[in-house]
């Protein structure tokens, strides 16, 4: 098992009893804005939940340079924050849409 998915592992047990992420750890996660769940294609050809905003603070993405997140392993009840497969995200303020369906072959 690689630390990655062990880091995972771990989040999620702490998730299932009833923890929060650090206040720490969410200082310095990126920022989604304007956000809005979305639906892709999974690499196994399922469906996966994932995030689309504007990012702050991502290594690798530009500040406000539309972007979509990996697959959302577990999302705060409150909308505050989002765990993907490789990441936390804080979450800022919704875009207010509801999860698309369109084009999901059900």
């Amino acid at each position: 098992m690689s630390l990655e998915e062990k880091l995972l592992r771990n989040d999620v047990e702490s998730y299932l009893r009833g923890e929060e992420p650090p206040a720490d750890v969410l200082a310095v996660a990126p920022r989604l804005e304007q956000w809005a769940p979305g639906i892709t294609r999974a690499p196994d050809g399922g469906y996966a939940l994932t995030l689309c905003g504007l990012p702050f603070g991502h290594p690798r993405v530009p500040d406000g340079k539309p972007t979509t997140t990996g697959e959302i392993v577990w999302l705060d009840r409150k909308g505050r924050w989002a765990r993907t497969l490789t990441r936390l995200w804080n979450l800022g303020e919704p875009e207010g849409t509801e999860i698309p369906i369109d084009g999901v072959e059900l």
